[in-house]
């Protein structure tokens, strides 16, 4: 996946984690803070994006599209379940 599209994903996934941060139930917002750190951490400067990868790339990018609608939706579980399943597509590359 190139960097624009993971930059992209990872920005809705942390969008969507920002939400329900913020406006979620109470009892999960600390899981929520800890996705946006998460997904932040994609984000920083000079990470090398070659190393990340996902084992689905198509399934990653409409997953952060789904999260963030979600979030904006207020349909908080449905999208926690898609924040946790875009955390569980992403690993580090080792090639």
């Amino acid at each position: 996946m190139d960097r624009t599209k993971i930059l992209q994903a990872t920005r809705q996934l942390a969008a969507a984690a920002e939400i329900l941060a913020r406006s979620g139930p109470k009892d999960s917002r600390f899981d929520a803070s800890q996705m946006l750190a998460f997904f932040r951490q994609y984000d920083r400067p000079g990470l090398d994006v070659s190393v990340v990868a996902t084992s689905d790339d198509e399934l990653f990018e409409r997953t952060g599209q789904a999260a963030l609608t979600m979030a904006g939706r207020n349909e908080f579980a449905a999208s926690h379940a898609l924040l946790e399943q875009a955390r569980s597509l992403l690993r580090f590359s080792t090639d």
